[in-house]
């Protein structure tokens, strides 16, 4: 087996050897004496992990308080599903991160974004990474089994939606303006 240094080095490798990503340049506001200034960051409500891992936490008290098992055909099958929806959110994310890497734009919405990146997985979601954290919530519910896990998916989306990305989109319109609506416009929120 391999050691971890040489799996290190070939990802690496990979992921330099990949074309450059097709980016936006970043506008930028004047300061003080004609001095350039970033513009400010998104302003969301919370690091986006917070959402799906405060919901998780109520999935679990109303578990408690009052279970309501999710019915599996079978338990090898629940285990199928829950391993398939694991796979899709580590692949996704993954992706996205190596994508944002490659663009030298953090992936933090509380730092400045340097480029609307919209190659990879941002080809056809604006927001894969949350997407990722759906399949990751939903994997927990069935690992469990936790049918509240499933029933609050739309709590989690509308979280997400209002203390995260509706304000990530107001920002990346007013930083990018035409070309990230034009983006916008071609690419879905979700899937």
């Amino acid at each position: 087996m391999s050691s971890v240094r040489e799996v290190l080095t070939r990802v690496h490798d990979f992921v330099s050897s990949q074309p450059p990503v097709r980016m936006l340049p970043t506008p930028r506001s004047r300061g003080p004496a004609g001095a350039e200034l970033p513009r400010e960051t998104a302003g969301v409500l919370a690091p986006p992990p917070v959402f799906p891992l405060a919901i998780i936490a109520l999935s679990e008290l109303l578990r408690w308080l009052s279970p309501l098992p999710l019915r599996a055909p079978t338990h090898a099958w629940r285990w199928v599903l829950v391993t398939a929806l694991c796979g899709v959110a580590v692949a996704l994310a993954g992706s996205a991160l190596l994508t944002l890497r490659r663009a030298r734009t953090p992936v933090e919405p509380w730092k400045p974004t340097r480029a609307v990146v919209m190659d990879g997985p941002y080809a056809i979601s604006r927001n894969p990474i949350y997407v990722a954290f759906l399949a990751l919530q939903l994997a927990y519910a069935w690992s469990r089994p936790n049918v509240w896990g499933v029933l609050l998916l739309p709590l989690t989306m509308a979280l997400l939606h209002w203390g995260v990305i509706a304000r990530e989109e107001r920002y990346l319109a007013q930083r990018f303006g035409d070309a990230y609506a034009s983006y916008a416009r071609r690419v879905r929120r979700w899937l």
